[in-house]
């Protein structure tokens, strides 16, 4: 348990490092949060853009879009940790704050799909998007403690595992939970199975 705290970067070892080294590593570490910023930067305009250009089948009567409001908010979030990274450290609890923003924006971007498209929820479990995951997890490694990497993935598999719940907990009549593969591909059914693969996926890769 005690080399395990100590690879996820919890117990201050790397503090008894030569001051050099350390300082090193200090620098190195602040120049990867402002690369990670100008990243998340672009992401988040990406999105804006994408959701821009989608077309959209609300219902007239809409008069809430989740979606906008939370790219705003992210990209606010998100120049304020650029200004942050850029002059100088960011604090710990800073960056997980920042990790847990980043997934919980996708998994609330992922969800929406199936308003902005009239469909079942089980329809945004096949959305590509999700694969955004796995550049949220890579940017964590680029820092060199691996608890910011960890800590993305567990709260990549725990916003996956709440979207299944909701999307089976939602099903219309009609659309069910199947073992058949061509049915799942070719309907809005739900195969459990899948997304276990996908929550193993994000697992092995963090």
């Amino acid at each position: 348990m005690a080399r395990l705290l100590d690879f996820l970067g919890l117990t201050g070892a790397n503090r008894e490092l030569p001051e050099r080294v350390q300082r090193a590593i200090d620098e190195q570490q602040d120049n990867s949060e402002l690369l990670i910023s100008l990243v998340q930067l672009l992401i988040v305009l990406t999105f804006g853009v994408l959701y821009t250009v989608a077309p959209k089948t609300f219902d007239a009567e809409e008069t809430f879009a989740p979606v906008p409001w939370a790219l705003g908010a992210y990209f606010v979030f998100t120049l304020i940790r650029l200004y942050g990274s850029w002059r100088g450290r960011l604090p710990g609890w800073f960056l997980t704050l920042s990790v847990l923003i980043d997934m919980s924006l996708l998994m609330l971007v992922i969800w929406s799909f199936h308003l902005q498209y009239e469909q079942p929820p089980s329809f945004y479990l096949k959305a590509p998007t999700l694969l955004y995951i796995f550049i949220f997890i890579a940017l964590r490694a680029l820092r060199f403690e691996a608890r910011y990497v960890a800590i993305a993935g567990a709260a990549a598999i725990v916003g996956w595992a709440v979207l299944v719940v909701y999307a089976v907990d939602h099903q219309p009549p009609g659309e069910m939970v199947t073992r058949d593969y061509v049915h799942y591909m070719t309907s809005n059914a739900i195969l459990l199975g899948a997304e276990f693969d996908k929550i193993i996926t994000i697992f092995t890769v963090t």
